[in-house]
């Protein structure tokens, strides 16, 4: 028997399945639009926009992510001790010498795929328009398709799904990635490759990462892809990284009762028609 006679059976089964998996330790995001939430990567804000954010658009204008897409929250620096969502978000891929996660790696691309199967929908309609490439943030020392964020990106697409496959390129770290602090949004972080810009120039461009935590990786990409003609730019991170030991962090964060529910748009921050409607 449906838990609500409007959400479709499939729906939720889907949300139980996720919140069995990680709900014990994922929360929603706060939705874009949310009162002192920064409205491109979910911290708190004095406003619409964090210290950072507010930054990067004053130096960087429209080369920038036209939209972004946050699922969770990673809890750094918990009073409590390490939290489980620190360790997911890191664990997946491996970390301090520690061998990358399988379990992890699970978590991390049914967050993924959930959200894009059921609200991509929305995703597409928040922009106005639909993706056409698709790739991911790469690392230093991993930086093609070997790395755990691959999968992130390729957990996007559903073999079975009703809409047509994205072009798949893959991005370059450029000198920036060398002579910039890691925190630091520089122009030149990344580049796109001649041999992939006929899948981003004039392309609606879908970039995947992990984890955002002051934005200059993901937002470094979404400059990359502008300056190769990508006509938008949306970025998808899993995890947006807060710490504990700063008061407004802590505010955002000890409000956080509920369980992940796969079903709460990251756009609307409610349960939306495609949500309601969904079929497996």
């Amino acid at each position: 028997m449906n838990e609500n006679p409007q959400i479709s059976e499939a729906a939720q089964l889907v949300r139980r399945l996720v919140r069995d998996s990680v709900g014990a330790f994922f929360r929603n995001t706060y939705a874009p639009g949310t009162l002192d939430i920064c409205s491109v990567c979910r911290a708190p804000a004095n406003g619409n926009l964090c210290d950072d954010c507010r930054s990067h658009r004053a130096d960087y204008g429209n080369q920038l992510a036209d939209r972004t897409i946050l699922l969770t929250y990673a809890q750094g620096k918990h009073p409590g001790g390490p939290h489980q969502s620190a360790h997911v978000v890191r664990a997946y891929k491996g970390y301090f010498g520690t061998p990358a996660s399988p379990e992890c790696q699970e978590y991390m691309k049914l967050m993924v795929r959930v959200a894009a199967e059921i609200h991509r929908p929305c995703f597409e309609g928040w922009l106005g328009i639909s993706w056409d490439s698709l790739t991911f943030i790469p690392s230093r020392e991993r930086p093609d398709a070997s790395h755990p964020v691959a999968a992130l990106a390729r957990a996007v697409e559903s073999p079975d799904g009703p809409t047509s496959p994205l072009d798949r390129f893959l991005l370059e770290t450029g000198p920036g990635a060398v002579i910039s602090a890691k925190h630091q949004l520089v122009e030149d972080r990344f580049l796109v490759p001649e041999k992939w810009r006929s899948a981003v120039d004039g392309k609606n461009v879908l970039i995947v990462d992990d984890t955002w935590t002051r934005g200059a990786s993901a937002q470094g990409a979404a400059i990359a892809a502008k300056q190769a003609g990508a006509a938008t730019v949306t970025v998808l991170c899993v995890s947006r990284w807060l710490n504990w030991n700063w008061a407004p962090n802590e505010r955002l964060l000890s409000s956080l009762a509920e369980d992940y529910n796969a079903l709460l748009c990251p756009v609307t921050g409610q349960v939306c028609q495609s949500a309601i409607n969904y079929r497996a």
